[in-house]
């Protein structure tokens, strides 16, 4: 009988490891397909509804939790002149190397400025962009509701 409990343990032990190891295992993969994900983003042309080229996504941003926050588009003001613009995630639409900017073009020629990225850490200027690009952040209350 004290065999056949020591046997019992043994196995169940060996399949809660199994388990275990399967689940983290799953977690890192998903992670890094994520992160692979976002790396496709880098180097995507954006264009306006119209068609209209708007630019390049040079960086992408993630919040704490892994989520994309902001993707970073060089945006050519003028034929010499670029202009580095945080843009939340939710306004971009994307499939392979194109993305659509749910924006129009003098939305971007006034949208707010940042120097780096470190800037986008300030609460108040990354809520500041998701609204003036006319979405709730999803850090906050009112982003997590929808």
């Amino acid at each position: 009988m004290r065999k056949m409990m020591t046997v019992t343990a043994l196995v169940l032990g060996l399949i809660f490891g199994y388990a275990v190891a399967r689940s983290m295992a799953d977690e890192k993969m998903s992670k890094s397909g994520q992160k692979a994900e976002v790396n496709k983003l880098v180097g995507a042309m954006v264009k306006s509804p119209q068609g209209e080229d708007l630019g390049t996504i040079t960086d992408v941003v993630t919040g704490p939790e892994g989520r994309v926050a902001f993707a970073i588009l060089s945006y050519w003001i003028s034929d010499d002149t670029q202009k580095r613009i945080a843009v939340p995630a939710g306004v971009l639409s994307c499939g392979g190397q194109n993305c659509v900017l749910k924006a129009s073009k003098d939305t971007l020629d006034s949208a707010p400025a940042f120097v780096s990225e470190d800037d986008l850490a300030e609460r108040k200027l990354a809520e500041d962009i998701y609204r003036y690009f006319g979405l709730q952040p999803y850090w906050t209350d009112e982003g997590t509701e929808k």
